[in-house]
């Protein structure tokens, strides 16, 4: 067997050509982790790089629901490879082929100084007849917890992130076991080696991050490995963990699949068509070691821009505060008291579109002159004139039913199925594979910057298109993934021509989530929770699932009362605050708060871009009666102590660097009582539901 080792950036990675040229994943290791791989006796344990299932072959073996049993996996042969420098590090392509013309390009990206690959592959049919392809893995690694000398079933702890409106990040872990990954004890004639079950989680439909987080965590108890990853797609995507020949555990990475989503893909000859990226990674610590890999990694593939760098405070008018009514009068008012704040952008939100109800009528984007009859752009004027860049709410992929603009447009405008509009809630949905869509999309945001002066946009996405679109597609599923390629498109030639156009991700809150817009994107509406207690819950969990630089975070004081305030602006100093809430309740006490934090965060934010997350308490949960979260960058880190439901907590502080000081710098005025002594930092707060944030000096 030929093999390609590769050692970069704490990992150690393998691959093997067998003789009859099939190519393996044998080895995904950290590298100061001793490799104990035990070799698998069975002949039939082939681990190939890429899995394959293609209509019309069969399985190799007894499967049941699993995806590593494709036989066309096993057609592919070894013909090249290369590994080549680029700007981000090294780049492996192996290149296959098939008997039957249908061949394939298997990409790992290495980037420099983070433990972490991007994954893709590119098939292509150089045959003469078409090819289904009913699956197509992303990433597949058949050796998780394989290191040490315990099976992976008793060692082996899988963090699943539970995902879902105003509840967002939530994270929940279980024994290999208990989700039914259980291996053979014996080798006996009926135990080959490996089982049926798997366990897998995914995205149905458009909203990519409506009931789980396209990413994952699994512990190794034993040799203190954590593998993590993510999967790029903003519709369908696929996790699945099971188990493998040769007693192993494997974790596949996906878009959609026929089996789970009805994905089906015609591959005609000549054409090629490829995977979702897919990002996968191993550290010797636990979620705190993995998130930071992973913070580095997200921060590596973005799209290089200035909001990024700089972390503008916004101001939104909707969360606890116009809920989707702005008048003339109501924005002046409230631009008057963000610009007292601090805030540098102003962001009027939903309803600027319509004189009444405007849910079912979005479509035209055209100012409500009842709303506004002084003109919507002497209000944008006004923000300016105050020293705030001005934003606008669009949901631009939606046209609402009552729309006059869509009664005129063709049904290949949007998502069809059976010959019908698909509609959900009250909207049509645009489909993005149809260049007029496009270009009418894109004309919709030229106007707003040129005739208003627009520099930001809060794009939201309240509604899904189910299971997709029957019309001009392979399969329904199909038209989601192309419907997002074509919107990745869009996005990419818009900031092509406007740089500095900021543009926040917003589905119902965090509901599409991920990195196929986050590549691209500068921020991220994390959630619509409307309570400040528990949006502490997923301002605690969410720089897991998103740079904390990119994770907008609700800071809506609704109660005129110092605790409250302090509290809300915890829950956002160490993410990126979106300043919000009833502000013309707010006393002067409480204005002299949101005003500190603001200016605080203005002080510390080149940290929170530059740091990485920890969690001393490990990831919190709803029933948690205290939270803690940290940025931690070179000599310095930040602490933010959240007490819901008590009002005394221990944190230990495990940290690389020794701790000379821990003080608290929000607010100013300490009022609270902590200690910190043999590695454990003792708080207790002046009451129930109360906020602090601490500075940890390190040596």
């Amino acid at each position: 067997m030929q093999n390609i080792n590769i050692r970069e950036n704490g990992l150690t990675v393998e691959f093997g050509i067998r003789e009859d040229g099939i190519v393996e994943l044998l080895d995904f290791t950290a590298e100061d982790v001793a490799n104990a791989k035990t070799t698998p006796t069975d002949p039939e344990a082939i681990f190939p790089v890429v899995e394959v299932q293609v209509t019309g072959k069969t399985t190799r073996h007894m499967h049941a629901y699993k995806h590593n049993a494709g036989s066309a996996s096993f057609d592919f042969r070894y013909d090249t490879h290369s590994l080549k420098e680029t700007a981000n590090g090294k780049e492996l392509v192996l290149q296959m082929k098939t008997g039957y013309g249908l061949e394939a390009a298997y990409h790992m990206q290495f980037f420099n100084g983070i433990p972490a690959v991007r994954t893709w592959t590119v098939l292509t049919n150089a045959g003469i007849e078409d090819i289904g392809l009913e699956y197509v893995s992303s990433f597949i690694y058949q050796g998780v917890s394989g290191n040490g000398g315990q099976p992976y079933y008793k060692k082996t702890e899988i963090y699943v992130p539970n995902n879902s409106w105003s509840d967002e990040a939530q994270w929940n872990k279980h024994a290999a076991t208990d989700l039914n990954l259980t291996g053979m004890e014996t080798d006996g004639f009926n135990c080959p080696g490996f089982g049926m079950n798997r366990f897998w989680y995914g995205s149905n439909s458009s909203w990519s991050t409506c009931e789980y987080l396209p990413m994952g965590y699994a512990q190794d108890t034993e040799t203190g490995e954590m593998y993590y990853f993510e999967i790029e797609s903003s519709g369908q995507w696929h996790v699945e963990y099971g188990s493998g020949l040769g007693k192993r555990l494997y974790v596949a990475l996906s878009g959609p699949t026929e089996s789970e989503q009805g994905w089906w893909k015609n591959l005609k000859p000549g054409a090629s068509f490829t995977t979702i990226p897919a990002a996968f990674g191993v550290v010797k610590g636990g979620i705190s070691e993995a998130t930071a890999a992973l913070t580095r990694y997200r921060r590596a593939i973005r799209r290089p821009n200035t909001d990024d760098v700089k972390l503008n405070v916004v101001f939104n008018d909707y969360m606890n505060c116009l809920m989707g009514d702005p008048t003339d009068e109501k924005e002046r008012a409230i631009i008057d008291k963000a610009a007292e704040m601090g805030c540098e952008y102003y962001c009027l939100d939903c309803g600027w579109y319509d004189k009444g109800f405007w849910w079912d009528r979005v479509g035209e984007w055209k100012e409500s002159p009842e709303r506004f009859p002084n003109g919507l752009k002497s209000i944008c004027e006004y923000a300016n004139s105050k020293g705030m860049k001005m934003g606008l709410w669009l949901e631009i992929e939606v046209m609402g039913i009552a729309c006059k603009l869509a009664d005129t447009l063709p049904d290949d405008w949007f998502i069809c199925r059976h010959g019908k509009r698909h509609a959900d809630n009250k909207r049509y949905l645009l489909d993005f594979r149809n260049p007029e869509v496009r270009d009418y999309c894109r004309g919709v945001v030229d106007r707003l910057i040129r005739d208003y002066g627009v520099e930001y946009f809060k794009v939201d996405y309240n509604v899904t298109m189910g299971y997709g679109s029957d019309l001009n597609s392979d399969s329904c599923s199909d038209a989601i993934m192309e419907h997002y390629r074509c919107l990745h498109q869009w996005y990419a030639d818009l900031f092509r021509d406007y740089p500095e156009l900021v543009i926040e991700n917003c589905g119902s809150g965090g509901q599409r989530m991920d990195y196929g817009m986050l590549e691209l994107l500068s921020l991220q509406s994390t959630s619509d929770q409307t309570d400040y207690l528990h949006n502490s819950h997923i301002a605690a969990n969410v720089a897991s699932a998103v740079t904390p630089e990119q994770a907008g975070m609700w800071v809506y004081p609704y109660e005129d009362n110092e605790e409250h305030v302090i509290y809300n602006m915890v829950n956002g100093l160490l993410l990126r605050p979106y300043i919000s809430g009833m502000v013309w309740k707010m006393s002067d006490t409480g204005m002299k708060r949101m005003q500190e934090g603001i200016a605080l965060y203005k002080e510390i934010r080149s940290d929170v871009r530059d740091g990485v997350p920890f969690f001393p308490l490990g990831f919190g949960h709803i029933r948690d009666k205290a939270l803690a979260y940290g940025i931690i960058n070179g000599d310095v880190a930040y602490l933010a102590v959240f007490t819901p439901a008590t009002d005394e907590v221990e944190i230990p502080l495990t940290l690389e660097k020794e701790i000379e000081e821990v003080s608290v710098i929000y607010p100013k005025e300490q009022l609270c009582e902590y200690s910190y002594e043999n590695g454990v930092l003792h708080v207790k707060m002046p009451q129930k539901a109360a906020a602090r944030l601490f500075r940890i000096q390190l040596k």
